[in-house]
Order: C-alpha cells, then sequence, then structure tokens
C-alpha cells in the first residue's frame, strides 16, 4: 500500500492529468464538430456548382443547336440565293436577246418590218409586242432581284446571329471550365476538411482513453487509500470475477473502453448471474450485452440479457438488508470522491454479498481482493434477479 501522502499526492497529479486529456478531448470533439459544419457547407457549394455546371451543360446544347440550325438555315439560303442568281442570269440573257433581236438590228430591221407589214396597224402592234415582252421580262428581274436581296439580308441577320451565337457558346465554354476548376478545388478542400475531422476524432479517442486509463489508476489508488471501512472484501466463493483478470481485462466495451478499464457494472452483473446459476464470464457477459459507442462516455452499460437489472436508485440500507436476509446479493455503486457524471456520483460498483454482525458487510470487488469501503460511500445499488 502507498502511504497516505504519496497516495493523495499521485491522485492530484494524475487527476491533473486525466483533465488535461479530457480537456483535450473535448477541445478535439469541439474542432470535429466545426470541421463537420464546414464539410457540409462545402459540399453544399459542391452541390451548387454541379447544378451550375448542369444548367450551363444545358444551355450548351442548347447553343449548339442553335448554331447547327443557323448554320442549315444558311447554307438553305445560299442555296435558294443561288437559285435566284441562275433565274437572273437566265431573265437578263432573254432581256438581251430582246433587245439584240429588236433594237440591235437597227434602222433595216426596223424598215424591214415596216415593210414586211401589211398595214401601218400591224407595224404598231408589233411594236407593242415587243415592248410588252420587255416590261414582262423587266418585271421579273424586278421581282427576282428583290428576292435576292431579301435572301441576301436574311443571310447576313443569320451570318450575324451565327457570330453572336459561337461568342456566347465561347463565353459558355469558359464558364463550364471555371466550374469544373471550382469543383475540383472544393472536392479538394472536402476531402482534406473530411482528413481533419478522421485526425480530430482520432485524437479525441486517444485523448479519452487516456482520461479514461487515469481514472482507473485514481480508483484503483482511491481504493486501496481505503483498506477499512463497514463494507470489506471477501472474494472467497466461486462466483467470484476480477475486472483485471488477465482473459478479459483488455475486451473492448464501445469503441475503446476494455473491462479492465470501465468493466467494474458488467462483472458486479456477471457475478450474480453467477450467484444465481448462469454460467458466465466477464468476456461472455460483454458479448452478450450493448454499451455507448462513441463520446465521452463510450463504454457505459445500456442494457444486457444475463439477468434482470432494474437499474440505479439511490440507496436504502434496509432494502438492502431485507435482500440479502432471503439470500439475494446487492449491486451497489460506490462514489470514490471523482465525478464520473452520473446522478449519484458513483465512480465503481461491487456486490454486497452478506451482512457481517449489526453493522457490517462483505463484498465482491471486481478490483480485487483488500478493499474496503465506509457506508458512507455508497450512494446507489442495482436490485437485480436472474
Amino acid at each position: 500500500m502507498l502511504p497516505i501522502s504519496a497516495g493523495a499526492a499521485t491522485i492530484t497529479d494524475l487527476n491533473n492529468q486525466k483533465d488535461y486529456y479530457t480537456k483535450q478531448a473535448e477541445a478535439a470533439r469541439k474542432a470535429a464538430a466545426l470541421k463537420a459544419q464546414q464539410a457540409a457547407e462545402i459540399q453544399t457549394q459542391i452541390s451548387n456548382v454541379n447544378n451550375q455546371i448542369s444548367t450551363t451543360e444545358q444551355s450548351l446544347a442548347v447553343t449548339d443547336s442553335q448554331i447547327d440550325q443557323t448554320q442549315a438555315d444558311i447554307v438553305s439560303l445560299e442555296g435558294q440565293i443561288g437559285e435566284q442568281e441562275d433565274e437572273l442570269a437566265s431573265e437578263q440573257d432573254k432581256m438581251g436577246k430582246l433587245i439584240s433581236s429588236w433594237y440591235m438590228e437597227g434602222e433595216s430591221g426596223l424598215l424591214e418590218s415596216v415593210l414586211s407589214a401589211d398595214t401601218l396597224t400591224e407595224v404598231v402592234n408589233r411594236q407593242e409586242y415587243y415592248e410588252s415582252i420587255r416590261q414582262q421580262v423587266e418585271t421579273q428581274i424586278a421581282a427576282i432581284t428583290e428576292i435576292r436581296d431579301s435572301l441576301n439580308a436574311e443571310k447576313a441577320e443569320k451570318d450575324q446571329r451565327l457570330l453572336e451565337l459561337n461568342g456566347l457558346k465561347s463565353s459558355q465554354t469558359d464558364q463550364m471550365s471555371y466550374l469544373e476548376t471550382r469543383k475540383v478545388m472544393k472536392s479538394r478542400l472536402l476531402s482534406d476538411t473530411n482528413g481533419a475531422i478522421t485526425d480530430l476524432k482520432a485524437e479525441e479517442q486517444s485523448a479519452q482513453t487516456m482520461a479514461a486509463q487515469l481514472q482507473v489508476k485514481i480508483d484503483q489508488i482511491r481504493s486501496l487509500g481505503h483498506s477499512g471501512g463497514q463494507i470489506v472484501s471477501s472474494n472467497d466463493s466461486g462466483w467470484y470475477y476480477s475486472q483485471l483478470d488477465s482473459r478479459w481485462s483488455g475486451i473492448k466495451m464501445g469503441n475503446y473502453a476494455t473491462i479492465g478499464m470501465y468493466g467494474c457494472l458488467i462483472t458486479s452483473l456477471t457475478m450474480v448471474a453467477d450467484f444465481y446459476g448462469s454460467s458466465i464470464t466477464p468476456e461472455g457477459a460483454v458479448a452478450r450485452s450493448v454499451f455507448v459507442h462513441g463520446g465521452y462516455n463510450d463504454g457505459a452499460l445500456i442494457s444486457t440479457p444475463i439477468v434482470s437489472d432494474g437499474g440505479s436508485q439511490a440507496i436504502d440500507w434496509d432494502k438492502v438488508d431485507d435482500e440479502l436476509s432471503h439470500g439475494h446479493p446487492v449491486v451497489a455503486g460506490v462514489a470514490l470522491g471523482v465525478d464520473m457524471g452520473n446522478s449519484y456520483g458513483v465512480s465503481h460498483f461491487i456486490v454486497i454479498k452478506s451482512k457481517i454482525g449489526t453493522d457490517k458487510y462483505a463484498m465482491h470487488d471486481p478490483l480485487g481482493d483488500g478493499r474496503g469501503y465506509n457506508m458512507s460511500q455508497v450512494k446507489a445499488m442495482r436490485i437485480v434477479r436472474p
């Protein structure tokens, strides 16, 4: 056993260390929560960028379709303009031939026409006929020219539209490139942030493990410092188990807490189950039970099917005596002066197995032999049935 002064100094030092790691765990937890919030915001930004990319892709598809249609319209207009040019050339050729046949023959041609005519009326009629044809040809030429000019104007508009569409496509392509680059950057940032969250959670768990291990040492030292008292060890029966037994002390309850660290309750319940006839060990009890996973209380027992456990209630020594008198051991919660965050201030569990005389009790202590507690340290009890 350690001297009282040395034990107190050690507990103070261990408590300081535990507080340090507890604060480290809390800081890591808060930092991870902040990073998780940032990750969620980044993910929202990535979703927005994806939506913008989708919208831009749709706009590009519309622009490409408009470009294709405009190019097809231009090709069609060029064909129509070519047809009008050919028709115009044909009509102009007709006009040339008409002029050649009528005017280019000179006075002799006119004179021959007059001489060959029977009457002056016939001459006039023939001249009117040629004039009528000329007017028809000129009218056709004018109509074709108007159509051609209209088609050229429409083509010019299409050419301008095509130029604008190509400019729009270039702008949309640049926007797409910008969005893709932004998405890559945001994805990398999200990956880095998630990596930081993983590191912080590992840091939190490591600090929690250190704090829990230090708590075990504190509990052991406090227990060693109370070898006397009204409740004394009597670990001599066949249904006693130690949480520190190497066969199962390293088995985890939750993510990091082990039976050796925080297994006093499950070990106490195992002893009671064995007392009632169940052939089970702390290892088997853990395998069949449910524990908290994650957080500072990782490893706290939620439920176990090995016994009917009514849960903790305030200590009632009359009820304890009554239970013992009927042959029912009682699981008791002991306060060792360390805040474990529960309503009764309990940091260790034992099994009160019998009463010795008028004011003493025999117990099974999962931490081993040679320990004792004062009745004033017992704050809670658990009435257990098979």
